[in-house]
């Protein structure tokens, strides 16, 4: 019925990967259905074929699969999820829609530096990304990471900072704009600036509401006061108080602000441990019964129950993150096996199901993966490293449908930058590294109230540690 599918990957795809809220798990007759209906309307005719192109994406320089959806009279692209439209002096590329007039539409292999582009992406993505890189990352000291203590930001500033590139790139591309057209490209900490500040798209702006939109002398949000009003306009009814929700205490804007200028601050790490337990466990509300016990059996696998064993290993309290993985990434298995081959689809194993959770939290990040050896991993089929798909966005998107968020919507933009943040905890290379990086404010703050040298109070601090550890 639908045309044949193009290959990503190793894994079909299939005009349901456009939005899950058409359907995560459902036999394929429905899906199609479905999908069907949100492509041509109610008049929609079985016998007429999907609408799909392969060509090259103006959001993310790739060649992938787009998908028409006829209700918003634009296309949308597999591999970022950005809306495309069909340009009409390249047969083989995509324009890139970044309002709703197709006359804005840019297609970037008309611009004379696409071929510049597309080396220079390929230069940034295929960089080794490890500890040791993301240490030096979080570290080092540039003029946005200063402006991002002063305006109540660091800690998802260096959140971001310690991303892949595929990471950050993608999330610039679900907040509204195409990273490697910018100058900042290839600068972890401009990128992670950009994502939280940039004019009317970083995460910053696209949570300001109402008249402060038009009011220039509004004043901007810290990280704190982000949380909030995300917490507010989703999860607080406009008939129910905060303390009926939400067991943490509501931080006031004075409060927020101070614990905001912290890189680490206890209230704020609990406000994102309940946050991120709210979007876990209405994702897992909106599945059916046999998804939850299906999720239910396959935590009783050796395969998950090391991998669970090992990430509770590094704090009880991120125990929500592996729990929200694992939902997301089963309805993608599940979602794939079943446009696959329909009802005769295979179940989901242990052990493909372990490494799809190992490689989701690894950040993509150079022995990540390899750290959960020992639950039994299931080779997987990677894209090459120049590719964007290994920013592993599938799950998150197929969560954004599974919650009923419209596609390219505010909460649908900003979630997947919260989630992404409150995720990188987990990841096994950023949990090495943020202790080496509150070390080092410790060193800074030893040598400021002793007025000693950075060197001196260094020496100090080694020396007791390798004490204490003995």
């Amino acid at each position: 019925m639908p045309g044949p599918p193009g290959q990503r990957s190793g894994r079909p795809t299939h005009p349901g990967v456009v939005f899950a809220s058409m359907g995560c798990c459902q036999p394929r007759e429905k899906m199609e259905d479905k999908v069907a209906k949100a492509m041509y309307g109610d008049m929609f005719d079985n016998t007429a074929p999907r609408k799909t192109k392969e060509a090259h994406c103006s959001w993310c320089y790739e060649f992938t699969m787009h998908f028409f959806i006829k209700d918003k009279d634009h296309w949308l692209c597999d591999a970022c999820k950005g809306k495309t439209a069909e340009a009409p002096r390249c047969a083989d590329a995509m324009a890139r829609l970044e309002t709703s007039n197709k006359r804005s539409a840019v297609c970037a292999k008309t611009l004379p530096n696409w071929e510049e582009i597309l080396e220079k992406k390929k230069k940034v993505f295929s960089k080794q990304w490890n500890a040791t890189k993301i240490r030096y990352e979080l570290t080092r000291e540039s003029p946005t990471r200063h402006q991002a203590s002063k305006e109540g930001l660091v800690r998802p500033f260096l959140y971001l900072a310690s991303m892949s590139a595929p990471h950050r790139a993608l999330l610039a591309i679900q907040l509204g704009w195409c990273p490697f057209t910018e100058e900042a490209f290839g600068d972890a900490h401009e990128e992670a600036w950009q994502i939280l500040a940039k004019k009317h798209m970083g995460l910053r702006a696209r949570c300001v509401q109402g008249l402060r939109k038009m009011n220039p002398f509004s004043s901007q949000d810290d990280w704190v006061g982000i949380l909030n009003h995300l917490a507010d306009s989703h999860f607080v009814p406009s008939y129910m108080a905060w303390n009926d929700e939400f067991a943490c205490e509501k931080m006031g804007k004075q409060e927020g602000g101070e614990e905001s200028q912290n890189v680490y601050s206890r209230k704020v790490d609990v406000f994102e441990i309940e946050f991120m337990d709210k979007i876990s466990k209405q994702q897992r509300s909106r599945m059916n019964r046999v998804q939850v016990c299906t999720v239910a059996q396959l935590m009783t696998t050796d395969n998950l129950r090391k991998l669970m064993a090992m990430q509770q290993a590094r704090g009880v309290e991120r125990h929500t993150m592996s729990l929200f993985a694992i939902d997301c990434c089963f309805l993608q298995l599940s979602r794939d096996k079943q446009l696959a081959k329909g009802q005769d689809a295979d179940a989901v194993e242990g052990d493909e199901m372990a490494a799809a959770v190992a490689t989701f939290l690894s950040n993509n990040v150079d022995g990540d993966v390899e750290m959960f050896a020992e639950a039994g991993l299931r080779e997987l089929t990677l894209p090459p490293p120049e590719s964007i798909l290994n920013a592993q966005f599938e799950p998150l998107w197929l969560t954004c449908g599974t919650l009923g968020l419209k596609p390219h919507s505010t909460m649908a933009r900003v979630l997947p930058v919260l989630v992404y943040i409150f995720l990188q905890v987990s990841a096994p290379s950023f949990f090495v590294s943020r202790f080496l990086s509150f070390a080092r404010f410790l060193i800074f703050a030893l040598a400021v109230s002793l007025g000693l040298s950075f060197s001196l109070a260094r020496f100090l601090f080694l020396s007791l540690f390798f004490c204490l550890s003995r």
